[in-house]
């Protein structure tokens, strides 16, 4: 792999992809430069009309270049996807990351394929292996039982409400709806920071963007492929880690990842300096956290590619 590793990103819509494509670069803190491929790049207005789905029919809301959203069929994508695998396989790409596993079949071109999806669903599988409620944020309600309820393992303990990305009334409705589950992720790639820290604020619970899981995701494939080293804590150590915390330890846990200071973390709980102090140094030795970049590490990145 060059200096400057060639990463293609396959998205459902048109590209360039602005609104996310930049910042993933940008969290991912390795050099790289991202080559953009979408399924609607090129296709007319008349096309655009024609696949939406029918009803009852699986549907994908995906991005436009004018930053309008569509919602359209899952059947229309398998035969563009072909010619982007030609395209792809024509180019020096390292890396290939799929904005949804419904994209079709790993590319042979690419020695690694990111599923962006299929990380948030194993994070989603640490968390409820660590015994917690998993509230999941998503952008059409017919995604419920094919992104979530299918893959979960355990599916009672997985709750799914509906908000579009930049809808914020629908977040606000949706953080609600979720309001006795422990952790919220929001699923779509198309969630920004802002939506974060909204849903944070409002439900008070720890809120995971796929965004970020995916940066984290490129970044270890990217290291990988440039150094291979031994495996990293596993998915079931995780989860047993993460299962000997209490809740505000765990609470506490995230609002450090979060960059907030012992103070602020007080403030914002209605605790003590002391009591948070206390909390923090179990939570660091329970994790087996040694440094602050330990942790970020860790939540920045509960699941592998």
């Amino acid at each position: 792999m060059s200096a400057i590793a060639r990463v293609a990103v396959v998205t459902l819509g048109q590209t360039p992809r602005t609104d996310v494509v930049p910042e993933l670069c940008e969290l991912t803190g390795r050099p790289m430069e991202a080559v953009e491929f979408g399924v609607l790049d090129g296709v007319g207005a008349d096309v655009l009309a024609r696949i939406a789905p029918g009803p009852g029919e699986p549907a994908l809301l995906t991005r436009l270049r004018d930053g309008s959203d569509i919602v359209m069929s899952i059947d229309w994508t398998s035969d563009r996807m072909q010619e982007i695998y030609s395209e792809i396989a024509g180019l020096d790409i390292d890396l290939v990351v799929l904005m949804s596993s419904l994209l079709g079949a790993v590319p042979a071109a690419a020695q690694t394929t990111i599923f962006c999806d299929r990380v948030v669903v194993r994070t989603i599988e640490t968390f409820v292996d660590a015994g917690l409620r998993v509230g999941i944020l998503l952008s059409l309600d017919s995604q419920g039982d094919m992104v979530v309820r299918d893959r979960a393992r355990q599916p009672e303990m997985v709750r799914a409400a509906i908000a579009r990305p930049g809808d914020h009334a629908a977040l606000a409705a949706a953080i609600d709806e979720l309001d006795d589950c422990d952790v919220l992720i929001l699923h779509s790639v198309t969630y920004c920071e802002e939506e974060r820290r909204k849903a944070a604020s409002r439900s008070g619970k720890p809120v995971v963007m796929a965004r970020r899981l995916v940066a984290s995701a490129i970044r270890e494939a990217l290291d990988r492929l440039a150094a291979p080293r031994d495996s990293v804590t596993s998915d079931g150590a995780l989860s047993e880690r993460l299962r000997t915390l209490s809740a505000r330890e765990r609470e506490i846990m995230f609002l450090v990842a979060e960059g907030l200071a012992n103070k602020q973390i007080a403030f914002r709980l209605g605790i003590s300096f002391r009591t948070v102090e206390i909390h923090r140094a179990r939570m660091m030795s329970k994790m087996d956290f040694r440094t602050m970049t330990d942790l970020v590490r860790t939540v920045d990145s509960l699941s592998e590619f």
